[in-house]
């Protein structure tokens, strides 16, 4: 099963090489079921209206409400990723979507990734992906609820420096990631995202990355994405079948702290808990209607 999510994650992870100057982009966008067909990115000015006014800004701390408010006012980029739909259980993706340390420490322990999320406080992460591409993210408002009915809004500051650039790419962005789930007509519960991404180059960077990155950007983002929810789900359906390998990934993770690796325990038990009471479910009504025929 572990080798499963391991598979999942290196088949995205084929497609990502070169992918720093996303990953600058968007720090971290790219977490049995398959992905559900994702639907199209917009960079529409309507879609991007639609984005800015579903940030709160009245919720979001004082010392961070200008930083925001000058990204989305006048971004150099505007994307919205393709939304993604998976079968994923809500309380493990809310878990991965409020720890994404969690997420990146499991690429690391595979041997599939050499990404780093080292959490400074409980709303800041400073990232690096061995390539490059360096930053911090800060969760500058978050309202979490039953059903991964989500909305988190991170403030980020990161470069790149490397080939083909003579100099380091700047950027500082606004990512939303907005979630929720429903039950389909099946039982299972399927998970669906989407990210909306803000990215305000520095002045120096602004010619270079225009003529040469935008559109291999927005790509490998949407791609990354829509990837990183492939193998939530792969975890999550792991973690149904099989939570005692998903509790033994978590103790041998000693980069993470205790909470969380107790966080990722109980959320795989969760999960395997929810599976049984479908299986269960199946069961009984596949029953009935033996017994009517």
């Amino acid at each position: 099963m572990v080798g499963r999510i391991r598979l999942a994650y290196e088949s995205a992870h084929a497609r990502r090489r070169g992918g720093g100057l996303a990953l600058l982009a968007v720090l971290l966008m790219g977490t049995a079921a398959r992905a559900g067909s994702p639907s199209d990115a917009s960079t529409s000015e309507a879609t991007q209206a639609e984005a800015r006014r579903s940030i709160p800004l009245a919720k979001i701390d004082a010392q961070f409400r200008p930083a925001v408010a000058a990204v989305v006012a006048e971004p150099t980029i505007f994307r919205r990723l393709p939304t993604s739909v998976v079968d994923c259980r809500p309380e493990l993706f809310t878990f991965l979507a409020q720890n994404p340390e969690v997420m990146v420490e499991i690429w690391r322990h595979l041997g599939v990734s050499q990404v780093t999320l080292t959490r400074l406080d409980e709303r800041t992460c400073r990232i690096s992906d061995g390539a490059g591409t360096t930053g911090t993210i800060i969760v500058v408002e978050q309202t979490c609820e039953e059903g991964a009915q989500n909305r988190i809004v991170m403030l980020a500051n990161g470069s790149f420096e490397g080939k083909p650039f003579q100099q380091p790419i700047s950027a500082q962005c606004v990512l939303v990631l907005t979630s929720g789930s429903k039950e389909e007509t099946n039982g299972r519960r399927f998970v669906a995202a989407r990210m909306d991404a803000f990215i305000k180059l520095d002045r120096m960077s602004l010619a270079l990355v225009a003529k040469a990155v935008h559109p291999f950007v927005g790509q490998t983002a949407d791609r990354n994405f829509t990837d990183t929810m492939l193998f939530v789900s792969n975890l999550s359906y792991t973690a149904e079948k099989r939570p005692e390998a998903i509790e033994q990934v978590a103790i041998d993770m000693q980069n993470l702290d205790h909470p969380r690796r107790q966080g990722l325990i109980k959320a795989a038990y969760q999960c395997a808990e929810a599976g049984r009471e479908w299986e269960q479910s199946r069961a009984r009504q596949a029953s009935l209607e033996t017994a009517s025929r």
